[in-house]
């Protein structure tokens, strides 16, 4: 049984996780462990294959179940829980994991969301507190093309939020990353950019200007300000090079090739745990060292291969991880890099070879800005024009020049040695204010995509495929019709002459929409109550 296979059964298994309208009893578990068992043992392989894919399907059922259950027996009354900080906007708002409840242990990872009070004193991450606590389940509003933030707090495994009444102080010290973190700010008020390079550095984005990250959405680079794959990537990078570097002072009996292997990788977690462990650095650390088991091992896979790989161990250490809009952007984004570098790769013109990189990055950009837009029009409704242009001058810069500075500048910081930080951080905010001063003179790219025209999306891909299969020759017919379907929008015209009644989900009740010929009526129903409502 192949590696790839089992990744194949394991992401087939937690897929459901995404559509299924409720979980399935304790029941219906035990029966698919039973019946998962019993098709494994089997001989027949793709009796195998079917048992494995129930197996894996229970686990991510079980650690849905394991989300569910604080929300369903926490709510209902007062607890006294211990509470362990792990952010807090340093006033009314912090998130927690929950330790204990009525002085019991309590096993499973619980995030909670605290608002509306101050605590006694000032709060870190680190500090635990014994409180009296009022949760409700996180939900969402569920309205169409809206966010799904009950969705995204099951990713987070933040899943319930509340106020306490009651707050104690069990443990006042901060954590490490919190002391840095406090230092790193203190050091950083002075600059103009400062706050943007705590979100480079740190991926402590709540001090960052609402007009910066609306500049970098209507730009599409504000997945640079992510602690995502890039940045990880990247110090695991410097790592490996300072290793393989210091590998020349040693002795050859002394080298080892999987040395700056492992140290990258090493660096890599340390710097995830530096930066909180955010969700999309933690997922990059597992692709790292899935890439790195399989460099160790001497396996030599095809892309598509190791990109299953990566996806199945990621979703094995944390199947809630499927929800995630991050790793769906992240994981359709290198599946997308895939198939355009193989499917249509880049003549090789001799004659600009001097030009290369920058034709390799254009290249890039163009297949980004193209095959990622039916994920981006399905999720954010919308794409930017602009980030084509943005992107060529924003991922270089911010790549190589402003997040190495500010990694050096991290280093430095736990040095003595406040004259080369100072200057490693002017040159790091300059770099920024370089970045910003060339987004700002960028035109408002975004565009909004009505879901009439999401389908059309679609041609990118299947222009590609078409083009490399010769479908207009073989197939002529389904390439006719496929393009009628797809410009549908274009040709076919809509009654003006009918109405349309939209319901509306507004958190704690209902409104209604009457629509018609571009104008519309908003109608809040309001409260009802027995005998009556205040609508």
């Amino acid at each position: 049984m192949g590696i790839p296979a089992l990744s194949v059964c394991v992401i087939l298994a937690i897929a459901p996780l995404l559509w299924l309208p409720e979980l399935p009893s304790r029941h219906t578990v035990w029966i698919m462990i039973v019946g998962g068992v019993v098709l494994a043992a089997r001989r027949n392989v793709q009796l195998k294959y079917a048992g494995i894919t129930l197996l894996c399907c229970v686990w991510g059922i079980l650690a849905a179940k394991e989300s569910v259950w604080p929300m369903q027996h926490l709510t209902s009354d007062a607890v006294q829980a211990e509470v362990e900080i792990t952010a807090t906007d340093g006033a009314t708002q912090h998130q927690g994991n929950i330790l204990s409840v009525d002085g019991q242990r309590w096993c499973a990872s619980t995030g909670v969301t605290l608002y509306g009070n101050y605590l006694p004193q000032k709060a870190c991450a680190g500090q635990r507190w014994s409180m009296t606590l009022r949760l409700r389940p996180a939900h969402g509003e569920l309205n169409d093309g809206g966010y799904d933030s009950q969705r995204s707090a099951f990713a987070r495994h933040q899943t319930l939020s509340g106020r306490f009444t009651r707050a104690e102080l069990v443990d006042g010290r901060c954590s490490l990353r919190a002391q840095y973190l406090m230092s790193l700010q203190n050091r950083l008020s002075a600059y103009r950019w400062g706050a943007v390079i705590l979100g480079l550095g740190m991926g402590e984005r709540l001090d960052v200007p609402r007009e910066i990250k609306d500049l970098m959405r209507e730009t599409g680079t504000l997945h640079l300000m992510a602690i995502s794959g890039l940045h990880i990537a990247l110090a695991a990078s410097l790592a490996w090079l300072l290793a393989r570097g210091l590998q020349f002072l040693l002795p050859s009996h002394r080298i080892h090739w999987q040395m700056p292997l492992l140290a990258g990788l090493c660096f890599a977690a340390f710097y995830a745990w530096l930066t909180g462990l955010q969700p999309p650095a933690l997922r990059t650390v597992i692709a790292l060292a899935v890439l790195a088991m399989l460099r160790i091992a001497a396996r030599q896979w095809s892309p598509w291969q190791v990109w299953v790989c990566c996806i199945a161990a990621i979703l094995i250490s944390d199947p809630l991880a499927i929800l995630s809009q991050s790793l769906l952007l992240s994981a359709f984004a290198v599946a997308a890099l895939i198939f355009w570098f193989q499917w249509l790769p880049l003549p090789d013109w001799h004659r600009a070879r001097r030009i290369r990189p920058l034709l390799n990055l254009l290249y890039l950009q163009v297949g980004m800005l193209m095959l990622l837009m039916p994920l981006q029009v399905l999720i954010f409704h919308g794409f930017s024009i602009s980030s084509l242009v943005a992107n060529l001058f924003a991922v270089p810069l911010v790549t190589f020049v402003s997040v190495p500075l500010i990694l050096l500048g991290m280093l430095l910081h736990l040095l003595p040695l406040a004259a080369p930080e100072s200057v490693v951080w002017f040159a790091a905010d300059k770099s920024l204010a370089g970045l910003f001063w060339l987004l700002m003179r960028l035109p408002d790219g975004w565009q909004n995509v009505d879901q009439r025209w999401q389908y059309m999306t679609l041609l990118p891909w299947l222009i590609i495929i078409g083009w490399r299969f010769r479908a207009w020759k073989t197939l002529p017919a389904v390439c006719l019709a496929g393009s009628v379907l797809l410009t549908s929008p274009l040709w076919r015209t809509e009654k003006n002459e009918s109405w349309t009644l939209h319901m509306l989900d507004v958190g704690q009740g209902l409104a209604m929409v009457v629509e018609r010929q571009g104008k519309a009526i908003l109608y809040d129903t309001g409260l009802a109550w027995p005998g009556g409502d205040s609508a």
